[in-house]
C-alpha cells in the first residue's frame, strides 16, 4: 500500500490564500531574501541584470531572461529559480556565494505554491528591455518575401537575347552602358558544357559535329556523368563523407548508398521538392513500392551523415549536438542560412530568435541517429542502421538480426551502468535491467547499521536505523540515468515483519517532486527483491534522486538498493526471468554478462557490415517538443519550446504532429511548400554559381545579413518562380542557363568590360574558371583510355573499421565521386586542388594558387603515368604533336605552338616515346588545360 502527494497537489491546496495575506507573506518574508540574496545581480539599482534577468519587479521574473520565465506561480517544482536555488545542477547555482539554508528555501517554496502574490508593479519600460525581433518587417526582405514575377526589362539590343533570363542581363549592362562581350567559338563551347555538365572533356567525335549546340546539351543532360557531375556538387552541401571523423573515424559502411542515391537522383531529374523531402523525412515516406522506400530510406541518411562525437559521456549532449549539425547544415545547404548561431542566444543579425532554434530542434532531438554502444565500449555510441525494404523473407530476417544486434547494443549499456553486485542475489545471476545504486553509492545522513542477516538482499549486506534511537535519518540515491525517458524507480528491501509500513520516500525528478509512503512489509514482486514505488519522467543530466528517509517511522527503516528500470526495458527484463527461471525460451544475451556481451556485439557489428542496410534514423521514443537550454548549456533547462517553423519564413500555426512523432514530416513538407520561397532562391541560385562562376548572390551559403545581396534581385525571383513551375526540374532550369546567351559569351582577359567590372558582377562576359580536384584526375584517365564509367558500390569497405591510415588511389579507375572521402583523412592529390571540406557544408570551394600545386603538376608520378599513356597513342599517330594537342587541350595547335612543340622534341633526342610524355606533360599541367574559358 503506497500513496503519492505530488507539489502540485499541495499547490492546488495553498494556492487559495488570500490576496491581502499572500502581499503580507511577501513583504515579510520573500522581498528581504530577495534584498539579500538577488538584488545585487538582478536589479536596476545595482545596474546588473545577469542572464538577462531583474528580480526587483514583478514583470522582470515573469518575462525573466536568457531562459523565459524565472518562476511559474503554483509550481514552485517546475520554477527555474528553485531549480537554481536547490543546487541540484552544477552548473546552474543561484545565490553563487552559497545555498540558501533549508527554511529560506521553504519560504521562496511557500510562497510560488501560494501563486507568488508580488505587490512590485514597477514596469519593466523603466529599465532597457530585452530586445526582440520584428518578424513582421523582417518578412519583407529580399530573401524571405514571396516570390515575385516582374515583367521583362525593356533592352535597346533586341535582337541579342535567346532567353527570358537574358533581356535582364542586358538590361543592367546597358544600364551601366556596357555591351556584352562577343560569343565563344563553338569548340571553346562544347569544352565549356562538357565540363560544366558532365566533369569531363568533350568526346573527340563530338568536337567534329559543332552545328547543333541543343542537340549536344540534351546528349550531355540525358549522359550518367551528368548524374556524377552534378551529385558531387550536392555531396558537397550534404557533408558527404565515408568515415565519422571527429573523436573516432569510423568506417560508415553504409554511406555509398546514399551517394548513389544521390547521383541517380540527378540523371532521373528527381524533382526537387521530392529529393528534399526524402532527405529529411524519406524513413517516414510511403513508398509505391518496395524500390521506392529503398530510395526513401536511403535518401534520409542525409541526416546521420555529419561528424558526430561518440565519445561522449553526455548522451544527451550528443543528441543536442547531432541536432544542432543537423539544423545547421540543413539551414545552410537548404536556405542559405546560419541558424545555427541561434543556439545560445537570439542570431545577433539574422531574424531567428533561440526559440525559433529549439523549436528546430525539437524535430531532430526527437529522432534518432545515434544510439547505443559501439565495440564494447558504453562510452562509444554507435548509429542507428535499419534493414532496406526487400522481399520476404529477407527482409524480416534481416530486420531481426538488426533488433538483436541492438538488443545487445543495449544489454552492454546497461551492465557497465549497473552497479556492483556482491553477496548471495549475485549468485543467481538475476536478469535484472536498467540501473541499480547500491546503499554503499546512498548519501548517508544520520546513523545507519549495516546488517546481512537477510538472506533476500541485493549485494553483501544492507543498512537499517534504530527503532529506539529514531532521530532525523536519510539515505539519499543521486541516480546516473544512460538517456532521458519514463521510468520505474524500485526498491530493494527484505521484507521483514518487523519493518515499518509508512517509510516517507521522496523521489525527485524531472517532472516534479514526489512524495510517496511506503509499506516495506510486503513481499517484493520482481525477483523477489525489487518492488516498484512509481513511474517518473527522468532527464538525462537532470534530477535523479530518491531519498529515503525515517521522519514519522516506529519500526525499521530497511536500505538496500534502488533500481531505475526504462519502460521500455520491462517487458524485456520480465522474459528474461523466466528464462533463467526455466519458465520459458529466450535469447541467451539476455543471461550474458559484459564480456560475453562486447563479443556478441563486434561478431554482430562484423556480420552486418555489408548487409541490405542504411544509415536510416527513426523517430525516437521519446520524441516530443524540447526544452529551450539557457546559454546553449544541456543541463540548463527553460522553458519547453513548442516544435514549429522559422518565424520569419512562417507566419501560421504550428504543424499538428502525432504523440510519440518527431514531425520531420511535417517538417519536410513545409520545406518544399510555396509558402517557403527560400528555398527556390537559394538552389536557383547554387546552380546559377556553378554555371556562371558566381551566384546571383555571391555568399551562396548565406543569404543573411552578412552575406551579399543580389545583383540581379528580379532575375533571380525570376527564375526561382520558373523553377516552382517546373515542378522542381533541375535539368529543365540547367537547360534554360546554358543555352542562353549569357552563358555562351566568351571569356576576356582585358577589355571595357573587365575595366568597368572586374568581378564581373553585371556578367557581361564568361569568367575563367579552374577544373575542380575531380575534374583534373578524372580527366587524366579519361584522355588516357584508363576512366572506369561503371558507378561503384562500397568503395570505402576494403580500408576497415577505421579511415585513419593513409589511402592510395593508384589502382583505382572510377570516377573520383567513388573514391573514399575519409574525415581527417582527405586524399592529398584531391585536398590539394580544393576539394570540400566534409566537416561542413560546402557550397562554395574555396579557389588557391599556392606552390603546391605546381609541385604536383610537376612531380606526381600519376600525372607522369598518364602522360605516358598518352605518348603511347601519339607515337603511333602520322602527326604526334597535332594528337596531343586535339587530344588533351581540344583543338588543333596553332603554327607557332606546333612549331615549339616539334622543335622541343627534336631538340631533346633520346628516346622519342619519353619526349612525347614529357610533352604530354606539359599541355597537361597547362594553364590552358586547367582553366576553362
Amino acid at each position: 500500500m503506497r500513496r503519492i502527494i505530488t507539489l502540485s497537489t499541495l499547490a492546488l491546496c495553498t494556492a487559495h490564500a488570500g490576496a491581502a495575506d499572500g502581499v503580507a507573506f511577501f513583504e515579510n518574508k520573500v522581498r528581504p531574501l530577495l534584498v539579500k540574496h538577488c538584488y545585487e545581480c538582478h536589479s536596476q539599482e545595482s545596474g546588473r541584470r545577469k542572464g538577462g534577468l531583474l528580480l526587483d519587479r514583478k514583470e522582470g521574473w515573469q518575462t525573466g531572461g536568457d531562459a523565459g520565465p524565472a518562476l511559474i506561480p503554483g509550481e514552485p517544482a517546475s520554477s527555474l529559480i528553485m531549480h537554481s536555488m536547490s543546487y541540484e545542477d552544477d552548473k546552474l547555482q543561484m545565490p553563487p556565494k552559497s545555498k540558501l539554508p533549508p527554511e529560506e528555501l521553504r519560504i521562496f517554496e511557500q510562497w510560488i505554491s501560494m501563486g507568488a502574490p508580488d505587490p512590485r508593479t514597477a514596469a519593466l519600460a523603466e529599465v532597457v528591455k530585452k530586445k526582440t525581433i520584428d518578424f513582421a518587417a523582417a518578412r519583407q526582405g529580399w530573401a524571405y518575401r514571396p516570390l515575385a514575377r516582374t515583367p521583362l526589362p525593356v533592352v535597346k539590343q533586341k535582337d541579342w537575347p535567346r532567353k527570358e533570363m537574358d533581356s535582364f542581363i542586358l538590361a543592367e549592362l546597358e544600364a551601366k552602358n556596357l555591351a556584352p562581350a562577343a560569343d565563344a567559338d563553338a569548340r571553346t563551347l562544347m569544352r565549356r558544357l562538357s565540363y560544366d555538365l558532365t566533369g569531363l572533356p568533350p568526346a573527340a567525335a563530338d568536337l567534329e559535329n559543332t552545328s547543333n549546340l541543343p542537340a549536344y546539351v540534351e546528349k550531355l543532360l540525358n549522359s550518367p556523368q551528368f548524374g556524377e557531375k552534378w551529385g558531387r556538387y550536392w555531396l558537397d552541401l550534404a557533408r558527404y563523407a565515408d568515415s565519422n571523423g571527429g573523436d573516432r573515424n569510423y568506417t560508415f559502411y553504409q554511406a555509398w548508398r546514399y551517394r548513389n542515391y544521390v547521383i541517380d537522383a540527378f540523371n532521373r531529374d528527381q524533382s526537387y521538392y521530392e529529393f528534399i523531402r526524402e532527405q529529411i523525412a524519406g524513413d517516414l515516406m510511403k513508398g509505391e513500392n518496395l524500390e521506392q522506400r529503398r530510395r526513401q530510406m536511403i535518401a534520409s541518411t542525409f541526416l546521420a551523415l555529419g561528424p558526430k562525437m561518440l565519445t561522449d559521456r553526455d548522451k544527451e549532449k550528443l543528441h543536442l549536438d547531432t541536432a544542432d549539425e543537423q539544423i545547421d547544415t540543413i539551414g545552410r545547404a537548404f536556405l542559405g542560412l546560419t541558424i545555427g548561431c541561434a543556439r545560445c542566444h537570439d542570431h545577433k543579425f539574422d531574424p531567428f530568435s533561440q526559440q525559433d532554434y529549439y523549436a528546430l530542434a525539437g524535430f531532430f532531438r526527437s529522432t534518432e541517429v545515434v544510439m547505443g554502444t559501439r565495440n564494447g565500449c558504453v562510452n562509444v555510441a554507435s548509429w542507428v542502421e535499419q534493414a532496406l525494404p526487400q522481399p520476404e523473407p529477407g527482409m524480416s530476417d534481416l530486420a531481426a538480426r538488426m533488433n538483436r544486434l541492438e538488443l545487445v547494443m543495449r544489454l552492454k549499456v546497461e551492465r557497465d551502468f549497473m552497479a556492483k553486485v556482491g553477496g548471495k542475489m549475485s549468485l543467481k545471476k538475476l536478469p535484472l535491467a536498467g540501473v541499480i545504486c547500491d546503499e554503499s553509492d546512498a548519501e548517508l545522513v544520520g546513523d545507519w547499521k549495516q546488517s546481512s542477516l537477510s538472506a533476500n538482499r541485493f549485494g553483501d549486506f544492507y543498512i537499517h536505523d534504530d527503532r529506539k534511537q529514531k532521530g532525523v535519518k536519510q539515505a539519499v540515491f543521486r541516480g546516473s540515468l544512460p538517456e532521458t525517458g519514463v521510468y520505474e524507480v524500485r526498491l530493494a528491501y527484505p521484507a521483514k515483519t518487523n519493518c515499518d509500513k509508512q517509510v516517507p520516500i521522496t523521489v525527485e525528478a524531472f517532472d516534479g517532486v514526489h512524495e510517496i509512503v511506503f509499506d516495506q512489509t510486503k513481499k517484493p514482486s520482481i525477483g523477489g527483491l525489487f518492488e516498484p514505488i512509481g513511474r517518473f519522467r527522468f532527464e538525462k543530466g537532470g534530477r535523479t534522486n530518491v531519498i529515503i528517509r525515517t521522519t514519522g517511522t516506529k519500526d525499521y527503516v530497511v536500505v538496500d538498493a534502488v533500481q531505475f528500470i526504462s519502460v521500455r526495458d520491462i517487458e524485456r527484463e520480465a522474459a528474461a526471468f523466466a528464462m533463467v527461471n526455466g519458465k520459458g525460451g529466450g535469447d541467451p544475451a539476455l543471461a550474458m554478462q559484459s564480456g560475453d556481451l562486447a563479443k556478441e556485439l563486434n561478431k554482430s557489428l562484423s556480420e552486418l557490415k555489408d548487409a541490405e542496410l542504411a544509415m536510416a534514423p527513426r523517430d525516437a521514443r521519446d520524441a516530443g517538443d524540447i526544452h529551450l537550454r539557457i546559454r546553449g548549456e544541456v543541463s540548463q533547462l527553460g522553458p519547453k519550446v513548442p516544435r514549429h517553423f522559422p518565424s520569419v519564413l512562417h507566419d501560421g500555426p504550428p504543424p499538428k504532429i502525432a504523440p510519440g512523432s518527431s514531425g520531420r514530416l511535417q517538417l519536410a513538407e513545409w520545406m518544399t511548400s510555396a509558402e517557403n520561397a527560400l528555398l527556390d532562391r537559394v538552389i536557383v541560385n547554387r546552380l546559377w554559381a556553378q554555371l556562371f562562376g558566381r551566384g546571383l548572390v555571391s555568399t551562396v551559403d548565406n543569404f543573411g545579413v552578412q552575406g551579399e545581396k543580389p545583383t540581379h534581385p528580379a532575375l533571380l525571383d525570376h527564375l526561382a518562380a520558373k523553377f516552382r513551375a517546373s515542378g522542381g526540374s533541375i535539368k529543365t532550369l540547367i537547360r534554360e542557363m546554358v543555352l542562353s546567351r549569357t552563358y555562351q559569351l566568351a571569356a576576356e582577359a582585358k577589355s571595357p568590360r573587365t575595366v568597368a567590372d572586374p568581378e564581373n558582377r553585371l556578367l557581361g562576359r564568361r569568367s575563367y574558371r579552374r577544373l575542380t580536384a575531380e575534374e583534373i584526375r578524372d580527366s587524366l584517365l579519361f584522355l588516357a583510355g584508363d576512366l572506369n564509367l561503371e558507378q561503384a558500390g562500397a568503395t570505402a569497405l576494403t580500408y576497415g573499421e577505421d579511415l585513419d591510415k593513409p589511402m592510395k588511389f593508384d589502382q583505382e579507375f572510377r570516377r573520383s565521386i567513388y573514391l573514399p572521402v575519409a574525415r581527417n583523412n582527405l586524399a592529398p592529390e584531391l585536398e590539394i586542388f580544393d576539394a570540400a571540406n566534409p566537416e561542413m557544408v560546402a557550397g562554395d570551394r574555396p579557389l588557391t594558387t599556392v606552390p603546391t600545386q605546381a609541385l604536383y603538376l610537376l612531380n606526381s608520378t600519376f600525372l607522369q603515368k598518364q602522360a605516358a599513356r598518352l605518348a603511347q597513342q601519339a607515337y603511333a599517330q602520322p602527326e604526334p604533336v597535332a594528337w596531343l594537342h586535339q587530344a588533351i587541350l581540344g583543338h588543333m595547335p596553332e603554327a607557332r605552338a606546333a612549331k615549339r612543340a616539334n622543335d622541343f622534341i627534336e631538340q631533346s633526342g633520346g628516346d622519342r616515346e619519353q619526349v612525347l610524355a614529357d610533352l604530354a606533360h606539359v599541355l597537361l599541367a597547362s594553364t590552358e588545360f586547367l582553366f576553362l574559358d
